[in-house]
């Protein structure tokens, strides 16, 4: 069997062990049992072929494992005993905090110290002051709740005290560039630049807001593997070929410091060691095959947040689409003319994204609307290209504001097209689809698409990375 097949189903077993011990609960002697009896039944299979067997329960294993050792941590260190009474937690506020439709401003603190003890969890706090910055070490006093959005807790109506009101050295760069993107471009346009070079969402208005969720683009101004795919292409093909041991140092910097720059959600981790996984790969010359890049990166984001598989919507449609793109696109491809080329790998991607997450979206909301492609395809080629001159142009703000507005209103006046488009696109009611389909259909659709990848795996269909960088989501 070959290696990529093995690791593949190896830590398709470490999330299959996941999954069955945060259902069934399984008492931690049983596995010690268990792992010994696959590590024993290892030393007297001499056939490679079924040497697999002993891996894949072995990371069966470590998958049960991990989300029983994760629960117990939660369980022990997390803030659900601190629920429903007043409390005094210190922390660090992370990401831009924001005014929200009712006048709360709101913020949210981690890295949390309640009663002496470090947290691992979150809180989301609602008060009426805006003195509070990102990167600030606080002091919140008041009754925590738990809520069913991220980050699972909320503290309303607290008392709010800075205790260091410095910030990290990247979290001044993105307010300078914030300002330089004022001044260059200004208004919902200069929100929207912020939105798809940094994620910075909660600038923008929430109409603007809605009408992104409506048309499925979301994403764009989100902290997405899409935006940091997009600056690590551009810093490869500029040095890459000259200066290859310096392209992936600065690659490597580049694809990590955006993290750090954003704040370090989830979206944006899983694109960061996917294409870390890659550029090293690449240095090294192994042409890793995107399955196994998946696979892996699948893992690692597991060993950090083991309950993601089954509770975070956003890490489950997130490889799903990553998966139906390299299953499907190259599929799809065949089916359509051949040209013009950019336009049929656009439209075949996107459209293999919306097979793979909508049966899912349909099951979990009960909606979607079809106008969602539509948006992808026009709109998606346009980003690259807004998200460099708008960088650009934010500079120019900083350092010659008195020229910026030269480039800076024709990019307001593109942006202010985009919008109107979406606006079109949001009112078509008529390509909503209301439906939700049963637990049978969505196993169904899924073990196709399940047999689909066999198929391409197995003849070598998928893409390599490399001619497809924008798969890193």
């Amino acid at each position: 069997m070959r290696r990529p097949t093995i690791i593949i189903l190896a830590c398709f077993g470490f999330i299959l062990g996941i999954v069955f011990e945060y259902y069934f609960n399984i008492n931690m002697s049983y596995l010690l049992l268990l792992f010994v009896a696959s590590a024993f039944m290892s030393i007297f299979i001499l056939n490679k072929k079924l040497a697999v067997i002993p891996i894949f329960l072995i990371m069966f294993v470590f998958g049960m494992f991990t989300i029983h050792s994760h629960i117990n941590n939660i369980y022990k260190n997390g803030i659900s005993g601190n629920t429903f009474k007043k409390t005094i937690a210190q922390g660090v506020v992370v990401g831009d905090p924001y005014w929200d439709k009712d006048r709360n401003y709101v913020f949210v603190v981690s890295n949390l110290v309640i009663d002496g003890k470090n947290r691992l969890e979150s809180i989301k706090v609602k008060t009426f002051s805006s003195a509070v910055k990102e990167g600030n070490r606080v002091s919140v006093e008041g009754k925590i709740y738990p809520s069913l959005a991220k980050p699972g807790y909320t503290m309303s109506y607290s008392n709010v005290r800075v205790l260091d009101s410095s910030q990290p050295v990247l979290v001044r760069l993105k307010n300078n560039l914030y300002t330089g993107a004022d001044i260059a471009i200004g208004g919902e346009a200069s929100n929207f630049i912020k939105g798809i070079l940094v994620g910075a969402r909660t600038s923008l208005s929430k109409d603007i807001q809605a009408t992104l969720n409506s048309t499925g683009l979301s994403h764009v101004v989100a902290v997405s593997g899409y935006n940091l795919t997009i600056l690590v292409v551009i810093l490869q093909r500029l040095l890459k070929k000259k200066w290859a041991w310096g392209g992936l140092v600065l690659s490597l910097l580049l694809v990590w410091g955006f993290v750090l720059l954003t704040g370090g959600s989830s979206s944006i981790m899983r694109a960061a060691i996917m294409a870390s996984v890659f550029l090293v790969a690449s240095y090294y010359g192994r042409d890793i095959g995107i399955f196994v890049c998946i696979a892996i990166t699948a893992v690692i984001t597991l060993l950090y947040a083991p309950s993601a598989v089954i509770d975070d919507v956003g890490w489950q449609l997130s490889f799903l689409s990553l998966t139906g793109i390299v299953v499907l696109s190259p599929v799809i491809q065949r089916l359509l003319p051949k040209k013009p080329k950019l336009l049929v790998e656009i439209v075949s991607i996107t459209l293999a994204a919306q097979i793979a997450t909508v049966p899912y979206l349909l099951y979990v909301f009960g909606s979607y609307s079809m106008v969602a492609f539509v948006a992808n395809t026009v709109l998606m080629p346009l980003i690259p290209l807004l998200m460099l001159v708008g960088f650009t142009v934010s500079i120019m703000g900083l350092v010659a504001p008195n020229y910026a507005y030269i480039l800076g209103r024709p990019i307001a006046g593109m942006i202010n097209y985009i919008f109107d488009f979406l606006y079109y696109l949001q009112n078509k009611d008529s390509l909503r689809i209301n439906y939700a389909p049963n637990i049978t259909i969505i196993i169904s659709w899924y073990l196709l698409l399940v047999v689909i990848g066999f198929i391409v795996y197995s003849k070598g269909l998928s893409s390599p990375f490399q001619k497809h960088q924008e798969l890193v989501k």
